[in-house]
């Protein structure tokens, strides 16, 4: 008796060692590296309309198509591992135009598995896009889709290596994305204390007492987020960097015929800026590398 007595409490004991593991193991999930922006993907209503701004005016060129569960998506190059992405849908102009913004990582079950731990819920599960990548999608505080993507050697991204590269195009690089947000202190723990993204500075437009902008870098890249309060949830973008701002607004003037120039201007980070919008309301913006001096 007193033998079988102690068997159960020693299998007790291994058993609490293990739970106590399984909880260790589980606090322990650590953040898989997020590579940097990968794409955004917009509703449009018209493609020709798209073909137009961004591929004749801006110069991007259009490499793929693939279908998804919204229509034919039309991808441009904006380098080999970022893309421009865009849904016609005739009546895109009275939604919210972004569809996602999708972040990069090459441990994809991983970041579910950290996500999911962290009590974020995952909207959809792991699955292969049109294209032929893996991609989950979660939500940020303030609705904005978050698509994690790890490109598969045989999609068709990763296919177009060295492919739909145009000299004409205006930018090399998304420097980084500007994401509607109207929860700022929830923002703040998805994507500092989750994510772990780090705070580079934080704003309030026009001295006024309530932040407005805050300005994020994923730390395994030299690429940002930055997140602001507006009353227009069109307000997400793409910002590309340019070497000459100067030069870019005399190569867009050349180019431009209908679509609408905007005059640059000096922003809070001190470097020029220069912001447009296109037919459908997408705003894109650019930015140089340096200080102004």
């Amino acid at each position: 008796m007193v033998k079988r007595i102690r068997f159960f409490a020693l299998r007790g004991m291994v058993l609490m060692v293990m739970l106590l593991h399984l909880q260790l193991d589980a606090q322990n999930i650590t953040r898989p590296p997020v590579w940097g922006i990968a794409k955004m993907t917009y509703l449009v209503s018209d493609l020709q309309l798209t073909q137009s701004y961004f591929g004749d005016f801006l110069g991007f060129e259009q490499a793929f198509s693939y279908p998804s569960g919204q229509g034919k998506v039309v991808s441009y190059k904006v380098n080999d591992r970022q893309f421009l992405e865009f849904i016609e849908d005739e009546n895109a102009r009275n939604k919210n135009r972004l569809v996602s913004v999708s972040f990069e990582t090459d441990e994809l079950q991983k970041m579910k598995e950290f996500l999911h731990d962290k009590g974020i819920e995952i909207t959809t599960d792991i699955h292969v896009d049109g294209a032929g990548n893996q991609v989950f999608i979660v939500h940020d505080p303030s609705g904005v889709p978050i698509e994690y993507i790890q490109f598969d050697n045989q999609s068709l991204h990763s296919r177009s290596k060295g492919k739909y590269l145009s000299e004409k195009r205006i930018s090399k690089r998304i420097h980084h994305v500007g994401l509607y947000t109207e929860q700022v202190k929830k923002n703040d723990r998805f994507y500092k204390e989750i994510l772990g993204f780090k705070e580079m500075w934080r704003m309030d437009e026009n001295d006024e007492a309530t932040t407005n902008f805050i300005y994020l870098h994923m730390p395994e890249c030299v690429e940002n987020i930055e997140y602001y309060v507006a009353t227009d949830q069109n307000v997400s973008h793409p910002c590309f960097l340019v070497d000459d701002m100067q030069e870019t607004i005399y190569t867009l003037k050349e180019r431009k015929g209908e679509h609408k120039l905007a005059n640059p201007m000096i922003g809070k980070g001190r470097r020029w800026l220069l912001n447009l919008r296109n037919t459908d309301g997408i705003k894109v913006e650019f930015t140089e590398a340096y200080t102004v001096r």
